[in-house]
């Protein structure tokens, strides 16, 4: 509803609200003094989850801690454990923000065979304060080399509102070695 008010404010605001007619109709228009504190809510909710800090999302070096940020797409990791980590930040009123994680790796076994594996998870995204962000780590943990054999691997975040609407996903992607 809050939504449908602002976005059919007033037509010299809005040139499309001159086409609400369900607006029109129920007297729904905001006073200048009102769009101005409702405003940010609204922009706050249309951006929806958005990456928080200087460290959103991508690879760290480290097993269950981010001690070094190599960002979503390092390329060959060294020997070492690492993880997948996100820092997300969402809009403070609703609930049901949610992001996909989904990774897609192939592993070339010793053989040269090629093995798919494929991971995907939701998890609720949700307010956390002006100043701190929503941390999702470990979303995927890293071997390398990896066990299996030489592994490419290509991983996504996809926010996603309360209504089920995606946003653009971000993406990254890593590989490892096979082992000595």
């Amino acid at each position: 509803m809050l939504t449908l008010i602002l976005a059919c404010s007033t037509p010299a605001d809005c040139p499309a609200c001159a086409e609400c007619p369900a607006c029109e109709e129920a007297g729904l228009t905001l006073e200048t003094w009102e769009e101005g504190l409702l405003g940010p809510v609204v922009e706050e909710l249309r951006a929806g989850i958005v990456p928080h800090g200087d460290q959103p999302f991508g690879v760290c070096r480290g097993a269950t801690a981010c001690d070094e940020y190599l960002g979503p797409d390092p390329g060959a990791l060294p020997v070492g454990d690492y993880l997948v980590r996100a820092e997300l930040k969402a809009p403070a009123i609703g609930e049901g923000w949610t992001a996909e994680f989904a990774v897609s790796c192939t592993t070339t076994r010793s053989n040269g065979e090629p093995a798919e594996h494929d991971h995907a998870r939701s998890y609720e995204v949700k307010y956390t304060g002006a100043t701190h962000g929503y941390r999702l780590q470990p979303l995927w943990k890293i071997q390398s080399p990896h066990p299996s054999g030489a592994r490419d691997c290509t991983f996504s975040l996809t926010p996603s509102r309360p209504d089920g609407q995606a946003a653009e996903p971000w993406t990254g992607s890593y590989s490892t070695p096979a082992p000595s």
